[in-house]
């Protein structure tokens, strides 16, 4: 199975999440401790003259529209989820997103990494999640296979840029 790593080229007319730092501890946004964040939080943005409402947005945080959610719930039933509702107070104009709360795999190897290169992930290491989260040195980058990309993909989810990893096997 191929997998892609989420990317975004910052050139997109998406939303900017102002103040998240002082709503929601994203040190929480894990399997262990996700129960200590509130299910419900609510986030400032600000939108530019020209903008759109992604199904994917990757920053501050991964957060998927309804559609896109529904689409990743199919392929994992399991994911925890989080609602956020985004306002831009000076366009009047609000959002729903849902937050999943992914497993982190240590499956990256070692010294492959570098700005802009390729991703190596040891598959012997993998768990065959469809959606998961790996730590390049010190952030988060979220991995999506191949199936539930092409899904999210044929469904003309927005805001999905891919990059595809090796996998070593």
């Amino acid at each position: 199975m191929r997998y892609f790593l989420l990317t975004d080229n910052g050139r997109n007319p998406f939303p900017e999440i102002k103040g998240w730092s002082q709503v929601l501890d994203v040190r929480k946004l894990n399997r262990r401790e996700y129960r200590e964040l509130p299910s419900f939080f609510q986030l400032d943005m600000r939108l530019g003259m020209d903008w759109v409402l992604p199904d994917v947005l990757l920053f501050p945080f991964l957060l998927l529209s309804e559609h896109a959610k529904d689409i990743v719930s199919f392929y994992d039933p399991d994911i925890p989820w989080r609602f956020a509702t985004l306002f831009d107070d000076g366009k009047k104009e609000c959002a729903s997103y849902f937050c999943p709360i992914l497993e982190e795999e240590d499956c990256v190897l070692e010294g492959t990494y570098q700005e802009g290169g390729d991703v190596r992930l040891d598959g012997k290491r993998m768990k065959g999640l469809p959606l998961f989260q790996i730590r390049m040195k010190d952030k988060k980058k979220t991995i999506i296979r191949m199936d539930l990309a092409e899904s999210l993909l044929v469904r003309h989810a927005v805001g999905l840029e891919l990059k595809e990893t090796v996998v070593m096997r």
